[in-house]
């Protein structure tokens, strides 16, 4: 139609289109920097990846976000998700190695992955900041940015929450899609990775 702008191209590469109730964002995915971090967040997302359901303990393979609710935010700040027990520690307890790289939390709309206990980097448990975050360049995985929808992210970080972070109104993770644009490279499948347990040091003086 006359009059009105093109749709611009996405640069090649992967994308996660994320429906929420509060509307839509889309993450530029970045497998070259966390491929094993984008790899099980994907299988996950597409329901490839098998999860214990907390309610029943029935094994299910189905689309693992969809239907979760946003647990927690820092106003203005974040918010994560990925948990469906809406606690933040209801997570499928499955990890993912270490993956640092030059896209980190020094700049604002930056996904990753949240650390759990023992230094634990989860495969599923998801947070989306809004502001720079560089404290968590060390213990985080940052495997996405906020390309489209910066203000639906912002809206989900302005919203009414209680005084342990969780929103008064439930804020609904309704579908997430896995599309690519171009012609790049498969996303690497799963791996299994289990973290290496803290050794606690004894100080010379201490007693048995």
């Amino acid at each position: 139609m006359l009059g009105m702008a093109e749709p611009q191209a996405r640069p090649e590469g992967w994308y996660a289109e994320v429906e929420t109730s509060l509307g839509a964002f889309t993450i530029r995915l970045l497998p070259e920097q966390a491929p094993q971090t984008v790899a099980h967040f994907v299988a996950y997302a597409t329901g490839r990846m098998e999860f214990i359901d907390p309610f029943t303990g029935d094994k299910k393979k189905v689309p693992y976000y969809d239907g979760l609710k946003v647990h927690k935010t820092a106003f203005a700040r974040r918010f994560e998700a990925g948990d469906p027990t809406a606690t933040g520690h209801g997570m499928p307890p499955v990890w993912v190695p270490s993956e640092p790289g030059p896209n980190n939390f020094s700049r604002p709309y930056r996904v990753g992955m949240t650390s759990a206990s023992m230094k634990r980097i989860s495969a599923a448990l998801f947070f989306v900041s809004i502001v720079a975050e560089p404290a968590y360049n060390t213990g985080h995985n940052c495997f996405g940015e906020i390309v489209e929808g910066r203000d639906v992210v912002e809206r989900i970080c302005l919203v009414k929450t209680d005084g342990r972070g969780a929103p008064l109104e439930p804020v609904i993770i309704r579908h997430v899609v896995i599309v690519k644009s171009g012609n790049p490279k498969p996303i690497a499948e799963p791996v299994p990775y289990e973290p290496p347990v803290p050794v606690l040091g004894l100080s010379p003086d201490a007693k048995p």
